[in-house]
C-alpha cells in the first residue's frame, strides 16, 4: 500500500510539474518613449508581446486583435505603424488596422493583424520579445496624467498557430488583465515651462498681497 501511495503522489506530482510547465506567462506590455510631455511634443506607445513559449519550446504568433483605449482629452491619436514580426505590413493580405470609428472620437485605437505565414517563417521573425505595434500621440494643452489601457480582451487578442488561443493567458475576471501581463499605463501632460513660471510668479504675488493687507 506504502509503494501504491507514493507511486501515485509521485505521479500527481509530475502531471502537475507539467502542466504548470505548459502554462504560458504572455506578457502584454505597453513600452513609452517618454514619461512625461509638455503640450505639442509626440509620444510613441509600443505593443509589446513576449513569453511566447512552452516545453516543446517557442510559440509562433499567428494573429492579434487588440483595442488600446486612451484619454482624449490629454492625447491625439497621430499614427498607427505595424511591426514585422508577423510579415510585411505593407501587404494588405497581412494586416488590418480600422474598425468603427475614429479614434480621436471613440479614444479607441483599434489595431490587428492576421498572417499567412507558416509558423517556421513566423518563428524567424519573432525573437521575444517583440513589438507588434507602435502608436503615436501628441500631448495637448491639459496637464495632468493620461492613461492607457488595453480593453475587451480574451482568447482572440492573441493567435498562435493552429487556432492556439494565446489570449486567454492574459485573461482576469477582475482586472481583465492577469500577472505578469501588463497591461496598463499612465504618462504625464506637464505644463509648459513660460505657464508654470507665470502661475508662480502670480501666486507669489498673491500671497504678497494678502501679507501687506493684514499689516
Amino acid at each position: 500500500m506504502t509503494r501504491l501511495l507514493r507511486a501515485l503522489w509521485l505521479l500527481s506530482w509530475i502531471l502537475g510539474l507539467s502542466s504548470s510547465a505548459l502554462a504560458l506567462p504572455v506578457t502584454l506590455t505597453l513600452v513609452p518613449s517618454a514619461g512625461s510631455l509638455l503640450p505639442g511634443q509626440t509620444l510613441s506607445v509600443a505593443v509589446v508581446v513576449g513569453g511566447l513559449t512552452d516545453m516543446a519550446g517557442e510559440i509562433a504568433l499567428e494573429s492579434f486583435d487588440l483595442d488600446l483605449s486612451f484619454d482624449t482629452t490629454r492625447l491625439q491619436f497621430d499614427s498607427l505603424s505595424f511591426a514585422t514580426s508577423l510579415g510585411d505590413p505593407n501587404d494588405g493580405g497581412e494586416t488590418f488596422v480600422s474598425g468603427p470609428g475614429t479614434p480621436n472620437v471613440s479614444g479607441v485605437v483599434l489595431m490587428g493583424e492576421f498572417s499567412s505565414l507558416t509558423g517556421a517563417q513566423l518563428l524567424a521573425l519573432q525573437n521575444a520579445p517583440f513589438t507588434l505595434a507602435t502608436i503615436g500621440f501628441t500631448a495637448l494643452a491639459n496637464p495632468g496624467p493620461a492613461e492607457f489601457e488595453f480593453i475587451n480582451l480574451d482568447g482572440s487578442s492573441l493567435g498562435g498557430v493552429e487556432g492556439r488561443a494565446l489570449g486567454d493567458e492574459l485573461q482576469d475576471p477582475n482586472t481583465g488583465c492577469a500577472p505578469p501581463a501588463v497591461c496598463a499605463l499612465s504618462v504625464t501632460i506637464v505644463p509648459e515651462p513660460r505657464g508654470a513660471a507665470l502661475l508662480a510668479a502670480a501666486l507669489a504675488l498673491l500671497a504678497l498681497r494678502r501679507r501687506a493687507a493684514r499689516v
